[in-house]
């Protein structure tokens, strides 16, 4: 039945290929766009409900902090606290033992005894009056009196000595005053001016309240759902509400057990690799207030991990003025539990379209084989064409063998963008007259003719070896003898070339190869005649306009880059030189980011000196060889290819690269190709 099926599926994708691939994309892309859709409907929903209740949490603690200002300033205009104010900076201004008798039994004590009566139903965890100077006047706890104010916790009053009732968040007394107090419990705090008759600020009432009261209780009836909670925290980002999940606290070792979390729970992301660090939307809320503009809500809707270790997503609102920031976060799971339901629809669907998809695969896969065979029996000319192994943009090229020698031959294609008879006469006469080079480190052409379909092609020599390019990639820089035997070769075939009036326009270190044959080893070829051009020839056109080549750019002369028509033979000794550079130190002279800054360093960027750069010694005359190939003018170059071979001649007495040498190298990197 399967093979049935796969039959069917077969015979249907060799009818309408392009219109099944066409309904599966679009099934496909409609299928993504409906999930995306409904995923960015439910995100911003989660988004919208976690919003709403931090509004609503926000204006019950406005509402709450707004009510608890207004009772304090009421206090500190009574006129009794007024009066007797005025009394304890009398005896302060006599010294500190005035001072501290006058706060703990005198006026301070009736003071402290005022607000108890005005504050009625109200609590009040610490009262205290503190003087401008700093120094407390009056206090519940009569160890406080006379006592300075530290200078860093007296900075937070100067907005109260500035006539402002203010609310301050969650402190404990010892932090609140600098000063160490026992049973201390956290408080939020609510300081008013008292004024004198002239309206003058003459001291700071400073009232506590306990924090784990009404306080903390503004969020205990916000949980959402299961897994949600909101709370508060300050710029440490220190919880100032208790915890809805001290449980796990305690069982992750943060809180011991009876603890409560308020001013001891620090937001940390529970995971973090390095130093403690706030969690993500902790994060993102301390660093609000502080950018520029202030941003001072936001959210967090891609889960994160919160401090007692759940995946959340979240929103935040910063009170700039009360100093900290409201928060409300729900578990990943609870906030998109409807998207589990849709994405369990969008995999049994894209189950069924990868079965489709299988399918059609297989069958695609049937043609291709029926393609291949087809063309492993193909011939072209006198040659049976095989496996297809290189090809670019314009070309391809098969193994192949002669159809009566049986000799094993490569076969080019080539694939013309435009084909008239001026371009296939051109493509003639050029592989003629490359095919009448003879020198022995120059790639051998043996035929070349048309296909049944019109295209260009010719036959070739069949190589066994690696190109310069994929030894390099392999094992690094070569040494200097193997780049003087690799190089004289390479000139002496150019040098041929040049002077038959041919120049190569494309020697990189992709075409030239070290090959083994006859029992030789690193045996150097110049491939790829490609983009050869006829210097003597009057024809106004060019094939590798037609070919759309212009070579490597590398690799190419500055000449050849402001100029892509010039033919000058000194371009392949740069060429040459700059496969010379790659060679010993691993990389072409010049690099760049894109073609157009390659292409300006190589036209206005002196070449490096190849001795700085390469791994091992390269001898002076190699090296000044190198740097006169790279010359910027043609003119400042060697004359001619036979120059440049002279000077390898020399070099190659020198530092010998002998065949043992050469298949010393290749029997070791075979072995480990065999390893691999």
């Amino acid at each position: 039945m399967g093979g049935d099926w796969l039959n069917r599926a077969g015979a249907l994708a060799r009818r309408h290929p392009a219109a099944i691939a066409a309904a599966l994309a679009l099934l496909s892309s409609v299928s993504a766009w409906v999930y995306s859709g409904v995923r960015s409907a439910l995100v911003d929903l989660a988004a919208r409900n976690l919003h709403s209740l931090v509004d609503s949490e926000v204006i019950a603690a406005q509402t709450w902090i707004g009510e608890k200002q207004l009772n304090v300033s009421r206090w500190a205009r009574d006129p009794r606290v007024v009066e007797l104010t005025g009394q304890l900076l009398t005896a302060a201004q006599r010294g500190e033992a005035p001072l501290r008798a006058a706060c703990a039994e005198g006026p301070g004590a009736r003071l402290v005894q005022a607000i108890e009566q005005l504050r009625l139903e109200e609590t009040a965890a610490a009262i205290q009056l503190i003087g401008l100077d700093g120094r407390v006047l009056a206090a519940r706890e009569p160890a406080l009196c006379a006592a300075s104010v530290a200078p860093g916790q007296w900075a937070a009053f100067g907005a109260v000595v500035g006539g402002e009732t203010r609310f301050f968040a969650t402190r404990g007394q010892s932090e609140r005053l600098g000063i160490a107090v026992a049973a201390d419990a956290p408080k939020v705090w609510i300081a008013a001016p008292v004024r004198d008759g002239a309206g003058t600020v003459i001291a700071v009432l400073d009232i506590g309240k306990s924090a784990g009261e009404r306080f903390a209780q503004l969020f205990s009836p916000a949980a959402v759902g299961a897994s949600g909670e909101s709370f508060a925290f300050d710029e440490r980002g220190v919880l100032l509400t208790e915890s809805r999940f001290v449980d796990a606290l305690v069982e992750r070792g943060e809180l011991r057990a009876g603890e409560s979390s308020v001013l001891r729970q620090r937001l940390r992301d529970p995971e973090a690799a390095s130093e403690p660090q706030p969690t993500r939307l902790v994060a993102l809320a301390l660093a609000g207030p502080r950018a520029t503009p202030p941003k001072l809500r936001g959210e967090v809707m891609t889960p994160y991990l919160t401090y007692y270790g759940e995946r959340v997503v979240g929103v935040w609102r910063w009170l700039p003025e009360h100093g900290f920031a409201i928060a409300a976060e729900v578990a990943e799971r609870e906030a998109f539990a409807p998207l589990r339901r849709v994405e369990l629809t969008f995999l049994a669907l894209g189950g069924v379209i990868g079965a489709v998809a299988f399918g059609f695969v297989v069958a695609l896969l049937r043609m291709q084989r029926m393609v291949e065979e087809v063309q492993a029996a193909q011939q072209v000319g006198n040659y049976e064409l095989f496996e297809e192994i290189g090809s670019g943009g314009v070309a391809r090229v098969h193994r192949a063998q002669h159809r009566l020698l049986k000799r094993p031959t490569a076969v080019k294609i080539i694939h013309l963008h435009q084909s008239n008879d001026e371009l296939l006469s051109r493509f003639d006469r050029e592989v003629r007259l490359a095919s009448q080079l003879m020198h022995p480190n120059t790639i051998e052409i043996y035929d070349y003719g048309r296909t049944p379909e019109g295209l260009p092609f010719y036959a070739m020599e069949l190589l066994q070896g690696r190109s310069l390019e994929q030894i390099v990639a392999a094992t690094g820089p070569m040494p200097p003898a193997r780049v003087v035997h690799t190089l004289r070769a390479i000139a002496g075939s150019l040098s041929e070339a040049h002077e038959r009036g041919l120049v190569h326009r494309d020697v990189t270190p992709a075409n030239i190869m070290l090959c083994r044959k006859g029992g030789l080893y690193d045996v150097p070829k110049l491939l790829d005649f490609g983009l050869i051009k006829d210097t003597r020839a009057t024809d106004t056109r060019d094939l590798t306009r037609a070919l759309r080549i212009l070579g490597t750019p590398a690799y190419m002369a500055p000449e050849r880059i402001e100029q892509p028509g010039n033919a000058d033979p000194r371009a392949d000794l740069y060429a040459l030189g700059a496969v010379g550079f790659f060679a010993l130190t691993g990389k072409p002279p010049f690099e760049g980011e894109t073609d157009l800054a390659l292409a300006y360093r190589v036209v206005n960027t002196p070449a490096p000196r190849v001795g700085s750069l390469a791994p091992h010694p390269v001898p002076a005359a190699l090296e000044e060889l190198i740097a006169r190939c790279l010359a910027k003018s043609p003119h400042e170059r060697p004359t001619s290819a036979a120059e440049v071979a002279a000077v390898l001649d020399r070099l190659v007495v020198e530092l010998p690269w002998t065949n043992p040498q050469a298949r010393e190298w290749w029997d070791a990197h075979d072995a480990q190709a065999g390893a691999g």
